[in-house]
């Protein structure tokens, strides 16, 4: 703890003696603040994983640092293999899997869709921080607390370059929404995330809107994109399509905006969905569906077991027909009833009958039931299922968790947040002048709500998931607000209530 301290103070002076803190409409104390709250959240994360989660290896906050420590022992034993697997060059083969992956529970997948594994970033990435931290998870939580908060900086940069007298409102959205200081405060994926999506917008601002031509924002871009290409590639389709539009209308000065953002959208929807059927074979609908029954399996619990050819999942309630074979691998009682698929082929789910064969199994996780299922059957591969859905699954990611069900007191909270949110939006076009606000910027932010939505509502039917999952597109979220709100016309309504 001592040196998760000297971190904390090392940081905070850091952020207390930029230079050009003093530009940002706000005292330094305000940023260094900001991150002693996140560090605060992140040490409260910890907690709450280490109280309720006791399986580190099933834990999101333990499970990839855990692996990342196999990792770094090859640091003192075998620095050659350390720098090879930390930087995923000539690790690609048997002796690597065999001597390092293999003992890790996360570094394979069982569906990544063809994906880069964003498990190895987050797990690469607490390896490279383990020669700094001298044992101490907390050092690892200030680490990532520290770096979503330069992320977020960047973020408040990027709006207050548009909106400079709002500056206090702005710094509220971006840096105390509770989702995002809660989730992005942790050693989890998501603080990564909100620096490469800060540093992209930013350094994307400074080159084509400001025409600041720099190597140093090059260079930013170019890791940002990088970092969001290796982590959660999903938000490049979130991002880059509504902020294209965007510099399309400010750079040629178009007047029908809504038209075309509709219009270049569309144009983009088309040619991805020809170029995902085209040139990989693939239907967008049904890697949508196979998503989404993929997750509804996640939710509905149980326990994965792992043979040379099959991946299986059992009912949680049937952990007692497991007998111990050997101390590394499990065999199944006669008649007991799975589920499985293909190690070479994941879209075909076989229900089966062990009939005595008793194959023997590797044990890689026991999951609980998800408390908060919304749905227990993914949608039909149609486009009129599909179709059908978005309604709903708009509706899921921008009201659940659903204030009027039971859930964990993080899925209650959420459920205010949301409520809160809305409240704040509709109070702002209440008191708006959307005539005078900045259309370009005003669709833009819609348009990252509402890829992100749908893309988190279709793909993730667990309202606890949907919190967490749609946390990055809250502050754009906000930024709508912002956007159209018009102080003079809600300090007449104030005074006017005053008087009465």
């Amino acid at each position: 703890m001592i040196a998760a301290v000297i971190y904390i103070l090392l940081f905070s002076l850091v952020i207390f003696f930029y230079k050009r803190s003093v530009e940002l409409g706000l005292p330094r104390w305000a940023f260094v603040l900001v991150f002693l709250v996140k560090v605060a959240s992140g040490f409260f994360l910890t907690y709450i994983y280490s109280s309720h989660y006791t399986d580190r290896s099933t834990a999101d906050i333990f499970k990839y640092y855990d692996d990342a420590k196999i990792m770094h022992k090859a640091l003192g034993e075998k620095p050659a293999d350390y720098f090879s697997m930390l930087s995923g060059l000539g690790n690609d083969n048997l002796y690597y899997d065999t001597t390092y992956y293999a003992k890790m529970n996360h570094w394979y997948k069982r569906n990544d869709f063809g994906n880069y594994n964003d498990n190895h970033t987050i797990i690469r990435l607490n390896a490279l921080i383990m020669p700094f931290s001298f044992g101490s998870f907390h050092v690892h939580t200030v680490f990532m607390c520290f770096i979503s908060f330069l992320g977020l900086f960047a973020l408040y940069k990027f709006f207050l370059s548009l909106y400079r007298k709002k500056a206090f409102l702005i710094y509220v959205i971006v840096f105390f929404i509770p989702s995002v200081v809660f989730w992005g405060s942790g050693v989890l994926k998501e603080g990564l995330l909100l620096f490469s999506l800060g540093i992209l917008l930013l350094s994307f601002y400074e080159l084509f809107f400001v025409k600041r031509i720099s190597f140093k924002y090059g260079v930013l871009l170019f890791i940002s994109l990088f970092l969001l290409l290796i982590n959660k590639n999903y938000l490049l389709l979130v991002i880059l399509p509504p902020l294209l539009a965007y510099y399309i209308v400010d750079r040629f000065q178009i007047q029908r905006v809504f038209l075309f953002f509709i219009s270049f959208h569309f144009m983009l929807f088309v040619l991805f969905y020809v170029g995902i059927k085209v040139g990989l074979d693939k239907k967008p609908i049904t890697l949508i569906v196979q998503k989404q029954k993929d997750f509804i399996n996640l939710a509905k619990g149980g326990i994965f077991l792992l043979s040379n050819d099959y991946l299986v999942r059992l009912e949680p309630e049937k952990e007692n027909e497991i007998i111990k074979y050997k101390p590394d691998s499990v065999k199944l009682l006669p008649n007991t009833v799975y589920l499985s698929w293909r190690l070479n082929n994941f879209y075909d789910t076989l229900g089966v009958i062990e009939n005595g064969e008793q194959i023997s199994f590797k044990v890689i996780s026991k999951l609980p039931r998800a408390g908060s299922l919304l749905q227990d059957k993914p949608i039909a591969a149609s486009w009129s299922s599909f179709i059908g859905f978005g309604p709903k699954a708009f509706y899921n990611s921008i009201l659940q968790p659903s204030i009027f069900k039971k859930g964990s007191f993080v899925e209650r909270m959420a459920s205010l947040e949301n409520i809160f949110i809305l409240l704040f939006v509709v109070i702002c076009f209440v008191f708006g002048d959307i005539k005078n606000c900045n259309k370009a910027f005003l669709w833009f932010s819609i348009f990252v709500v509402l890829i992100m939505f749908l893309i988190v509502g279709y793909t993730t039917p667990v309202a606890g998931a949907i919190v967490r999952y749609k946390m990055p597109s809250l502050p754009f979220l906000l930024m709508i607000g912002v956007n159209v709100i018009c102080f003079e016309k809600l300090m007449r309504f104030l005074r006017l209530i005053k008087r009465k």
